[in-house]
This record gives structure tokens, sequence and C-alpha cells, in this order.
């Protein structure tokens, strides 16, 4: 007997650049809805961000007027309004890869994509700082995000052990860890063999990053 087709909600809205955006991306782009036996997938997320996502027929994209907004209106309708309208539009699941959901929708999937609220020692190199303070709200909304999650995707299985020791025990996970997109993979170049005693052809090496405390750039 063939299983009924599904309809994949996900969560987007504190979604908008950087390694969270190209994921999400990504992860549409490559998408087999079929071989998955999903029927369509909806993303709920800014109109910034649903311009960056791919086009596809299986695909809708909604992005509510709160969503555009501040931060404080964006987790007022996320918490209050965004389980309705999952509910409303048939979502047989849930999927936050933003790791933060403080609806009532279930079933619920989060997944853990950034570790820096949950290593203090790290964070707090930061000081006495608004950073410091956002990585004290995000680990205390992550925790309990994932408490309350169905499932749980985790990069690393050291990802997984570290929020565990923090948040406690947690329901179903696995690991999924980040995959490479084709265009990364290219033929060999030519190069030529450095000499330390010739500098004609110096090595050109490239680090693209922001600097910051916690990437300890000066090792």
């Amino acid at each position: 007997m063939t299983e009924p087709e599904i309809c994949v909600g996900i969560d987007a809205t504190n979604i908008s650049s950087g390694g969270g955006l190209t994921h999400l991306f990504e992860l549409l782009e490559n998408l087999k809805p079929k071989e998955l036996n999903i029927r369509k997938v909806i993303v709920w997320s800014s109109s910034n961000t649903n311009k960056k996502l791919p086009d596809k027929d299986w695909l809708i994209k909604k992005s509510p007027s709160a969503i555009n907004k501040n931060i404080v209106i964006r987790t007022i309708w996320q918490t209050f309004f965004l389980s309705k309208s999952v509910k409303k539009n048939n979502c047989d699941v849930l999927f936050v890869p933003g790791g933060i959901y403080l609806g009532s929708f279930k079933p619920m999937v989060s997944m853990s994509q950034n570790l820096l609220p949950f290593d203090k020692t790290e964070f707090l190199r930061f000081g006495f700082s608004r950073t410091t303070l956002r990585f004290i709200l995000l680990r205390i909304f992550q925790s309990r995000t994932f408490k309350k999650s169905d499932g749980i995707i985790f990069l690393t299985k050291y990802a997984r052990e570290v929020v565990r020791r923090v948040v406690g025990d947690f329901s179903a996970s696995t690991i999924i860890s980040h995959g490479i997109s084709s265009k990364f993979f290219l033929e060999p170049k030519k190069h030529n063999h450095f000499n330390l005693e010739n500098h004609s052809k110096p090595i050109k090496i490239i680090y693209v990053s922001i600097i910051n405390h916690y990437k300890h750039q000066w090792n």
C-alpha cells in the first residue's frame, strides 16, 4: 500500500542571510519531492528571503506582512499565528531549520546549526555586550525548542553531545551533515612548485570569513 503524500511546512521566519539562507536554498534546490513522497512544500519567510529561494512548481512561498517587520513583531507572529497558518494549509509536519520555534504546531522537527550559544566559554569572550546577551537568549530559546521538538537534526555527533549536556534528554535525533554543492567540484589546476628561495611567484592564500573571537584566527 502506497503511503499518502505529505505537505511539509518550513519556518524560515528568522532566516535572512549567511549560512542559514545558503542551506535553505541548497536544500530546496536539490530536493526531490517525488522520491520522498512529498506533495508540496510551503515556506514562511520574509519577502527578501523568498526572492532568493528557487522557484519550483511544488514550492509555495508565503510572506505575511508581520514577517517583514522588526524582530518583536516577527516573533509575536511566529509564536501566535504561524501555527494557525500551518494548520490552515494542511501541513503534515513543520521543519524549523533556524532552530527557534515558540509556537504550538505538532509534529515539529528542528535543526541545530549554531553551536556557539551552547558553548559558554566561547560566547563569554565577547564580555558584557549586546552580542553576549544575544547568545544567552539564543541558548534559552533554542533549548526550549529542542525540548519540545518531535525530532532534531544535528550536523555532527559532537554537536549533539554538546547540546545534550546543556538541554538534557530530548526526543529522537539524527545526524545529517551539510553537503557540498557541485559548483565546488572542479578539475585540478596546474600548480607551480613553490620555492622558499624564489619569491617571484609567491603563494596567495585567502581566508573567507569574518574576524571574530570564537574563530581564534590568531592561532
